[in-house]
């Protein structure tokens, strides 16, 4: 008999037997297991295929198989590793152009104009399956929804540059180092978005702070927690940090390449 694993996370406690997955399913469940069904159709291998939901309502996915980092430790720093974090952003992009949401369909986050693609929502290091030294899958599709590329790099730039201010326990670099990983990450992505992404990134960063007042108002335990473990003010303290920096990050992007190498331990 195959031994069952639990993990938890920040907001789900998921289950794990041998190569399936179950988890507590959203609202929007229905609507990304058909985008999940969609980027499998089109050849995206770097995410899990969904096997429909159990009789308690928890969903069934695939499991991928790597390591899922808590945090960007020094080793997980590199610019290959970097660049395919971009290149599976990207590719998920692409392979959704063509999915067709629906009227009724119950996004976890609001539909962002112009809805060029299907965002991940959170595509951060602790959503991302590493092999190898490669970013080879994402997982935790809940914040999926239809919005601009740049809305959802910019949240991966926010996290993987990291574009965090100094009293951030997961920040890394100075802001001239941070300008040119968030300039990497985009040339890896591809020139659907440049320097722009600076701009975007206090105003998503916003918009999870009204989200998460919004869910923990409704009553979700979670968000609550999130608030009184002082995420809201870390989000607003790196809103202050990327407006003050904000020239010294642009004029960094802008310088373009060979900071890839820079030693970005603290």
């Amino acid at each position: 008999m195959t031994e069952q694993q639990e993990f938890r996370g920040g907001v789900n406690v998921v289950r794990r037997r041998g190569d399936v997955v179950y988890r507590p399913a959203s609202p929007a469940a229905p609507a990304i297991h058909r985008l999940l069904r969609h980027l499998h159709d089109r050849g995206f291998r770097g995410a899990p295929r969904p096997l429909g939901f159990e009789s308690d309502g928890n969903e069934i996915l695939t499991f991928l198989d790597g390591q899922v980092p808590d945090t960007l430790t020094p080793d997980l720093r590199g610019p290959e590793l970097l660049a395919s974090a971009a290149n599976l952003l990207r590719g998920l992009h692409d392979s959704s152009v063509a999915f067709q949401p629906r009227l009724d369909d119950a996004w976890l986050f609001p539909v962002r104009q112009p809805a060029e693609v299907m965002c991940h929502g959170d595509p951060a290091h602790y959503n991302c399956v590493v092999k190898d030294g490669l970013v080879v899958g994402l997982i935790d599709f809940d914040t999926a929804h239809p919005g601009p590329r740049v809305w959802d790099v910019a949240y991966a730039v926010y996290r993987w540059a990291p574009l965090q201010g100094p009293d951030n326990p997961e920040s890394f670099g100075t802001p001239q180092q941070q300008g040119r990983r968030a300039a990497d990450f985009c040339r890896a992505y591809g020139p659907q978005v440049g320097v722009e992404v600076i701009d975007v990134v206090p105003e998503r960063l916003q918009a999870l702070i009204d989200f998460i007042h919004d869910q923990a108002r409704q009553g979700n335990e979670a968000f609550q927690q999130h608030i009184a473990q002082g995420h809201i003010d870390l989000y607003q303290e790196d809103i202050c940090y990327l407006r003050a920096n904000r020239d010294t990050l642009r004029d960094a992007f802008e310088i373009g390449p060979p900071e890839s190498t820079m030693d970005s331990r603290r």
